[in-house]
């Protein structure tokens, strides 16, 4: 018979509200700074029952995992670039993550209850817990309450939002790193949310640290010391805080302005083109995982009005970085 699960005792818990909603979080010290890191912006929330509840389990091998794979079928809705994979059962509406051998993860989106194993010594196992084992199932929860995530770099100027649409190497971040340094009011790095009300679509920030690649820290003086600090194991990039850098104010609710999907062009001047709308929704169509069916299509729904309230460019970025604000200001003006 298989003995218990090995669990190392973990008892401490951080609350915080979210979009009006409680967000409990629950883990060892190391862990939960390292998810405070990304939630500090987030208000503390006192609440006694948080809609959320995220519970992470560090188990000293993988034999103690405490997290169980769902038994029946279960779909794959999306493959992590840092391996593994994303499982969706329908007859559960679960969403179950495993990465290698090291974490493993089970959420109940509907319930709002997520909890993740860890095994202790993995190297990387700190960063994948507070990054994507964190991320994924909060996206999947919100868009079971209404809010829906969108893959974007967020820039604000007065209410009107300025999104920054693109995979991995799109050079969102460096754009949206020029932007704060001409006084825009930062939403987000990697991920908004949309959620609608009567007046249209608002857009939500999540201000999460910026991650920024070797080259780009080269191009700006004041993020050069980033590179003398060791970066997190697990992760492709390194971190800073827009707020520690900038002073740059969040800015947590705009109304879509313009919707822009950069690229990195071998040229001296950028060059920005208006954009077909229904090609703009087909490069966003990837940001739905498709699991429970009503709130994926809601999800799909949110893209396209996202669509239909925003003029839509290409930007081709070049090298020339410093008039780049200039080009864009009048996009959220």
């Amino acid at each position: 018979m298989r003995s218990p699960p090995v669990v190392e005792a973990s008892s401490l818990t951080h609350t915080y509200s979210l979009y009006g909603l409680g967000v409990a979080v629950s883990g060892d010290a190391a862990l939960l700074a390292a998810l405070n890191s990304r939630l500090r912006q987030m208000p503390p929330d006192g609440a006694t029952a948080p809609a959320l509840a995220f519970e992470f389990q560090t188990v000293r091998d993988a034999a103690n995992h405490t997290v169980e794979k769902p038994r029946g079928p279960g779909r794959l809705v999306y493959e992590p670039k840092v391996g593994g994979q994303v499982l969706h059962f329908d007859s559960r509406d679960q969403l179950y993550i495993e990465i290698g051998e090291r974490v493993r993860a089970l959420c109940d989106p509907a319930g709002g209850h997520t909890r993740v194993s860890i095994v202790q010594g993995a190297g990387d196992g700190l960063w994948l817990a507070s990054h994507p084992l964190l991320t994924l199932p909060l996206m999947e929860a919100l868009k079971r309450r209404g809010l829906y995530s969108l893959h974007a770099a967020g820039l604000s100027l007065n209410g009107r939002a300025l999104l920054l649409a693109g995979g991995r190497g799109a050079g969102k971040s460096t754009l949206a790193i020029t932007l704060l340094r001409a006084g825009f009011g930062f939403l987000g790095d990697d991920i908004v949310f949309l959620s609608r009300d009567d007046d249209g679509l608002r857009v939500s920030a999540f201000p999460d640290e910026i991650d920024v690649t070797d080259e780009t820290v080269k191009l700006f003086p004041e993020l050069r010391h980033l590179a003398d600090r060791p970066r997190t194991p697990g992760s492709p990039k390194r971190q800073f805080r827009a707020e520690d850098v900038y002073r740059s104010n969040v800015v947590w609710e705009s109304r879509p302005a313009a919707l822009v999907f950069p690229g990195v062009a071998d040229s001296d001047s950028s060059r920005l083109e208006p954009m077909d709308r229904d090609e703009a929704l087909l490069e966003l169509a990837p940001n739905v995982l498709l699991t429970e069916p009503s709130s994926s299509q809601a999800h799909l729904d949110a893209l396209a009005q996202l669509i239909r309230e925003s003029e839509c460019y290409r930007l081709r970025t070049g090298r020339d970085l410093d008039a780049l604000p200039r080009l864009l200001r009048g996009l959220a003006e």
